[in-house]
């Protein structure tokens, strides 16, 4: 059965309104790749090949994972929809600010996916549909291939891939895009001809009483 492992990345630099200040990962961050790194090792689960995106936070999360140094791809496909270009035109055109704080957060994404998705806004890097085309693309390549792959990936990427296998409506994709932990597991299975989620949001690596703390989401 082929299987295909997403991740989300580590912790970013949380409360940056700004994509370059955002783009790097937080001293935890850096070390929920690693423990999941460690993790991998532990339980003998071995890659072929890791894909990431080309953002900052993706690629080091990777090296702090990829402690057997195997080859390391980059795919521009597993980049993150333009979320601070979207949040600029929704308060441009409806005055909705950006959020400060998890509560404003979880409205504002809501909102967001529900606008970009109906046109009211709009990104200068893709639509709505651009975008979740692209995230079952290369989902659905790679399971095609022969090889262990590892996707190192960003909540709206899993989040997408997810909704559009399972037909979840926009309004509840925000909802699955906020329950994703980072470094969380994901696993998609070809069972009966069909990419099928079979994994959602596991942190084994951070299940542990004493890291409570370290398994965060914004």
């Amino acid at each position: 059965m082929t299987q295909v492992i997403i991740i989300r990345h580590g912790q970013a630099n949380t409360g940056a309104a700004d994509h370059d200040i955002y783009d790097n990962l937080s001293t935890l961050g850096h070390q929920q790749a690693k423990w999941l790194g460690e993790y991998f090792d532990c339980i003998g689960l071995t890659f072929d090949r890791i894909y990431s995106g080309n953002l900052r936070r993706q690629k080091d999360t990777t090296s702090g994972i990829n402690r057997r140094q195997v080859e390391h791809v980059i795919d521009k496909r597993l980049n993150e929809f333009d979320y601070f270009g979207l949040t600029h035109d929704l308060k441009h055109r409806l005055g909705i600010p950006y959020p400060t704080n998890q509560d404003q957060f979880k409205v504002q994404i809501y909102t967001l996916m529900t606008y970009w998705k109906e046109n009211k806004i709009s990104s200068s890097r893709e639509t709505f549909e651009d975008f979740s085309q692209r995230t079952l693309e290369i989902a659905t390549e790679i399971s095609g291939k022969e090889e262990k792959a590892l996707l190192v990936s960003s909540s709206g990427v899993i989040a997408s891939l997810v909704g559009n296998l399972l037909s979840v409506p926009v309004e509840k994709r925000a909802s699955l895009l906020l329950s994703l932990s980072h470094t969380s597991l994901n696993r998609f299975e070809l069972i009966c001809g069909d990419l099928t989620p079979t994994l959602f949001c596991a942190t084994p690596h951070l299940d542990r009483p004493d890291w409570a703390l370290a398994r965060t989401f914004i």
